[in-house]
Protein backbone atom coordinates (compact mmCIF):
# COMPACT_ATOMS: atom_id res chain seq x y z
CA UNK A 1 0.00 0.00 0.00
CA UNK A 2 1.38 2.99 -1.14
CA UNK A 3 2.38 6.10 1.46
CA UNK A 4 0.39 8.28 -0.25
CA UNK A 5 -3.10 6.18 -0.05
CA UNK A 6 -2.12 5.60 3.24
CA UNK A 7 -2.39 9.19 4.11
CA UNK A 8 -5.45 9.85 1.98
CA UNK A 9 -7.45 7.22 4.53
CA UNK A 10 -6.32 8.13 7.48
CA UNK A 11 -6.93 11.76 6.67
CA UNK A 12 -10.60 11.27 5.32
CA UNK A 13 -11.49 9.29 8.80
CA UNK A 14 -9.88 11.41 10.81
CA UNK A 15 -12.05 14.49 8.94
CA UNK A 16 -15.02 12.63 8.84
CA UNK A 17 -14.90 10.89 12.40
CA UNK A 18 -15.14 14.55 13.74
CA UNK A 19 -11.72 14.88 15.10
CA UNK A 20 -11.69 11.30 15.90
CA UNK A 21 -14.68 11.15 18.28
CA UNK A 22 -16.56 8.77 16.34
CA UNK A 23 -16.51 5.29 14.27
CA UNK A 24 -16.71 5.86 10.49
CA UNK A 25 -18.37 3.32 8.44
CA UNK A 26 -17.26 1.97 5.03
CA UNK A 27 -20.15 3.56 2.68
CA UNK A 28 -19.13 6.75 4.12
CA UNK A 29 -15.55 6.19 3.25
CA UNK A 30 -16.25 5.03 -0.08
CA UNK A 31 -18.13 7.68 -0.60
CA UNK A 32 -15.62 10.59 0.10
CA UNK A 33 -12.39 8.95 -1.54
CA UNK A 34 -14.58 7.85 -4.87
CA UNK A 35 -13.78 4.77 -4.52
CA UNK A 36 -15.60 1.29 -4.75
CA UNK A 37 -16.73 -0.21 -1.41
CA UNK A 38 -14.80 -3.44 -2.36
CA UNK A 39 -11.22 -1.27 -2.79
CA UNK A 40 -12.29 0.25 0.65
CA UNK A 41 -12.41 -2.70 2.47
CA UNK A 42 -9.30 -3.86 1.40
CA UNK A 43 -7.57 -1.11 2.26
CA UNK A 44 -8.95 -0.75 5.94
CA UNK A 45 -8.09 -4.23 6.52
CA UNK A 46 -4.40 -3.37 5.10
CA UNK A 47 -4.56 -0.14 7.44
CA UNK A 48 -5.64 -2.39 10.37
CA UNK A 49 -2.66 -4.92 9.78
CA UNK A 50 -0.85 -1.80 10.11
CA UNK A 51 -1.89 -0.67 13.49
CA UNK A 52 -3.26 2.39 12.28
CA UNK A 53 -6.64 1.96 12.35
CA UNK A 54 -8.81 -0.48 14.06
CA UNK A 55 -11.46 -2.04 11.48
CA UNK A 56 -14.41 -4.50 12.20
CA UNK A 57 -16.68 -5.07 9.26
CA UNK A 58 -20.36 -4.75 10.92
CA UNK A 59 -18.97 -1.94 12.84
CA UNK A 60 -16.56 0.55 10.95
CA UNK A 61 -13.05 2.43 11.22
CA UNK A 62 -11.15 4.60 14.15
CA UNK A 63 -8.24 5.54 14.23
CA UNK A 64 -5.30 4.28 16.72
CA UNK A 65 -2.91 6.71 18.51
CA UNK A 66 -0.27 6.19 16.04
CA UNK A 67 -3.06 6.22 12.91
CA UNK A 68 -4.52 9.73 14.54
CA UNK A 69 -1.05 10.86 15.56
CA UNK A 70 -0.09 10.24 11.48
CA UNK A 71 -3.73 11.94 10.29
CA UNK A 72 -2.96 14.75 11.96
CA UNK A 73 0.54 15.82 10.86
CA UNK A 74 -0.68 15.39 7.47
CA UNK A 75 -3.31 17.54 8.17
CA UNK A 76 -1.06 20.47 9.27
CA UNK A 77 0.90 19.71 6.57
CA UNK A 78 -2.43 20.60 4.28
CA UNK A 79 -3.59 23.18 5.47
CA UNK A 80 -0.05 25.06 5.93
CA UNK A 81 0.44 24.97 2.87
CA UNK A 82 -3.12 26.33 1.96
CA UNK A 83 -2.07 28.99 3.92
CA UNK A 84 1.34 29.58 2.28
CA UNK A 85 -0.30 29.37 -1.14
CA UNK A 86 -2.76 32.14 -0.31
CA UNK A 87 -0.72 34.31 2.05
CA UNK A 88 2.73 34.24 0.13
CA UNK A 89 1.88 33.07 -3.44
CA UNK A 90 -1.85 35.33 -3.59
CA UNK A 91 -3.78 31.71 -4.59
CA UNK A 92 -7.82 32.43 -3.76
CA UNK A 93 -9.38 30.08 -1.32
CA UNK A 94 -11.24 28.90 -3.99
CA UNK A 95 -7.50 27.43 -5.41
CA UNK A 96 -5.75 26.19 -2.62
CA UNK A 97 -7.09 23.15 -1.59
CA UNK A 98 -6.54 21.02 -4.78
CA UNK A 99 -3.32 21.75 -5.02
CA UNK A 100 -2.66 21.50 -1.25
CA UNK A 101 -3.75 17.82 -1.52
CA UNK A 102 -0.64 16.94 -4.03
CA UNK A 103 1.97 19.07 -1.83
CA UNK A 104 0.61 17.59 1.67
CA UNK A 105 2.48 14.23 0.96
CA UNK A 106 6.19 15.97 1.04
CA UNK A 107 6.91 14.56 4.42
CA UNK A 108 9.22 16.82 5.19
CA UNK A 109 8.90 17.92 8.67
CA UNK A 110 11.61 20.60 8.49
CA UNK A 111 9.82 22.29 5.55
CA UNK A 112 6.69 22.00 6.91
CA UNK A 113 8.00 24.06 10.05
CA UNK A 114 10.06 27.06 8.41
CA UNK A 115 6.73 27.38 6.20
CA UNK A 116 4.66 28.12 9.26
CA UNK A 117 7.62 29.95 11.06
CA UNK A 118 7.55 32.26 7.63
CA UNK A 119 3.64 32.79 7.98
CA UNK A 120 3.97 33.84 11.81
CA UNK A 121 2.82 29.90 12.74
CA UNK A 122 -0.78 30.78 11.73
CA UNK A 123 -3.83 29.11 13.94
CA UNK A 124 -6.34 28.75 10.84
CA UNK A 125 -5.84 28.27 7.28
CA UNK A 126 -7.52 30.36 4.98
CA UNK A 127 -10.70 28.41 5.03
CA UNK A 128 -10.43 29.40 8.84
CA UNK A 129 -9.70 25.22 9.88
CA UNK A 130 -7.63 24.82 12.55
CA UNK A 131 -3.91 24.08 11.67
CA UNK A 132 -2.49 21.23 14.86
CA UNK A 133 0.43 22.52 15.95
CA UNK A 134 3.92 20.50 15.99
CA UNK A 135 2.65 18.21 18.88
CA UNK A 136 -0.38 17.63 17.07
CA UNK A 137 -2.70 19.82 19.58
CA UNK A 138 -5.39 21.85 17.76
CA UNK A 139 -6.99 25.24 20.02
CA UNK A 140 -10.36 24.97 21.05
CA UNK A 141 -13.08 27.40 19.96
CA UNK A 142 -16.51 28.05 20.66
CA UNK A 143 -17.38 27.91 17.01
CA UNK A 144 -20.34 26.88 15.96
CA UNK A 145 -21.82 25.77 12.21
CA UNK A 146 -24.36 28.39 10.89
CA UNK A 147 -27.20 26.04 10.63
CA UNK A 148 -26.67 25.55 14.62
CA UNK A 149 -27.47 29.96 14.91
CA UNK A 150 -30.34 31.37 17.52
CA UNK A 151 -32.48 33.93 15.86
CA UNK A 152 -31.84 38.18 15.83
CA UNK A 153 -28.15 37.05 16.54
CA UNK A 154 -25.24 38.01 14.98
CA UNK A 155 -22.05 36.21 14.11
CA UNK A 156 -19.03 36.46 12.11
CA UNK A 157 -18.11 34.09 9.48
CA UNK A 158 -14.93 31.92 10.53
CA UNK A 159 -14.65 29.24 8.27
CA UNK A 160 -16.64 26.59 5.94
CA UNK A 161 -16.01 22.88 5.67
CA UNK A 162 -16.54 22.33 1.89
CA UNK A 163 -13.54 23.20 -0.20
CA UNK A 164 -15.00 22.83 -3.22
CA UNK A 165 -14.04 25.41 -6.01
CA UNK A 166 -18.46 25.51 -6.12
CA UNK A 167 -19.53 26.25 -2.85
CA UNK A 168 -16.42 28.72 -2.46
CA UNK A 169 -17.29 30.93 -5.59
CA UNK A 170 -20.75 30.89 -4.28
CA UNK A 171 -19.82 32.17 -1.26
CA UNK A 172 -17.96 34.74 -3.03
CA UNK A 173 -21.18 35.97 -4.63
CA UNK A 174 -22.95 36.00 -1.54
CA UNK A 175 -20.09 38.24 0.15
CA UNK A 176 -20.45 35.21 3.27
CA UNK A 177 -16.43 34.98 3.30
CA UNK A 178 -14.61 34.63 6.85
CA UNK A 179 -14.68 37.89 8.98
CA UNK A 180 -18.39 38.68 7.42
CA UNK A 181 -21.22 39.77 9.75
CA UNK A 182 -24.52 38.19 9.91
CA UNK A 183 -27.66 38.70 11.48
CA UNK A 184 -30.03 35.51 11.66
CA UNK A 185 -33.53 37.33 10.94
CA UNK A 186 -35.61 34.35 9.96
CA UNK A 187 -35.39 30.79 9.94
CA UNK A 188 -37.76 28.99 7.76
CA UNK A 189 -39.40 26.03 9.92
CA UNK A 190 -40.29 24.01 7.24
CA UNK A 191 -36.94 23.49 5.64
CA UNK A 192 -34.32 25.48 8.39
CA UNK A 193 -33.57 27.33 5.54
CA UNK A 194 -32.00 30.73 7.24
CA UNK A 195 -32.58 34.57 5.88
CA UNK A 196 -29.78 36.43 6.87
CA UNK A 197 -28.54 40.33 6.81
CA UNK A 198 -25.15 40.36 5.47
CA UNK A 199 -23.18 43.33 4.70
CA UNK A 200 -26.43 45.30 4.61
CA UNK A 201 -27.75 42.85 1.89
CA UNK A 202 -30.79 40.01 2.97
CA UNK A 203 -29.81 36.59 1.51
CA UNK A 204 -31.38 33.37 1.78
CA UNK A 205 -29.34 30.12 2.46
CA UNK A 206 -30.46 26.44 2.70
CA UNK A 207 -29.92 24.57 5.26
CA UNK A 208 -27.26 22.18 3.28
CA UNK A 209 -25.11 25.76 2.80
CA UNK A 210 -25.86 26.52 6.51
CA UNK A 211 -24.37 23.64 7.66
CA UNK A 212 -20.76 24.25 5.68
CA UNK A 213 -20.07 27.46 7.35
CA UNK A 214 -18.72 28.12 11.11
CA UNK A 215 -19.21 30.99 12.83
CA UNK A 216 -18.67 32.93 15.88
CA UNK A 217 -21.47 34.61 18.30
CA UNK A 218 -20.33 38.55 17.60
Amino acid sequence: MRQETIENYLKTIYNLSYNNTAVVNNQTISKKLNLNPATVTEGLRKLHNLKLIVYEKSYGSRLTTNGSKLALDIIRRHRIWETYLAKELGFGWDEVHEIAEELEHINNTKLINKLASILGNPIYDPHGEPIPDEKGKIQKSNFIKLSESKLKCNYIVMGVTDHSTLFLKYLEKQKLIIGAEVKVINIEDFDNSITLNCNKNKINISNKVAESIIVQLK
